[in-house]
């Protein structure tokens, strides 16, 4: 596959990714591309209830690669949480540290559905 079939093939899934948002909303995190550039999301998660993060709302970002969906983002923390070094990247099986178990079907809300404080 080209170079510029695999940046169209991430733009459509991106797109896709963002209509999912937009379409099934949920009070418990929220993601957004930067208007200027799609590969870089910003997103607000709560933290799950009967945990120590009960009642924080946490900030981060999802960096995808140019071959998304094929491969893995990187997540990355901004707000302190006690959990995760700010402004790193995070371990997470669906996160560019374990690309071994990402699967393309995978939609850009898969992060939210493994919260990173459970």
């Amino acid at each position: 596959m080209s170079s510029s079939s695999i940046g169209n093939t991430a733009i459509k899934r991106i797109r896709a990714d963002v209509r999912e948002m937009m379409t099934d909303p949920s009070d418990q995190y929220f993601a957004a591309p930067l208007e200027d550039n799609m590969f870089d999301w910003h997103f607000t998660i709560r933290g799950p209830r009967d945990t120590e993060f009960a009642g924080g709302v946490y900030h981060g970002r999802i960096l995808l690669p140019s071959d998304y969906p094929f491969k893995p983002p990187n997540i990355i923390l901004l707000t302190p949480n006690g959990r995760f070094e700010v402004k790193k990247k995070i371990c997470l099986s669906i996160s560019a540290y374990h690309p071994e178990h990402w699967q393309p079907a995978w939609g850009g809300m898969s992060p939210f559905h493994l919260s990173p404080f459970s």
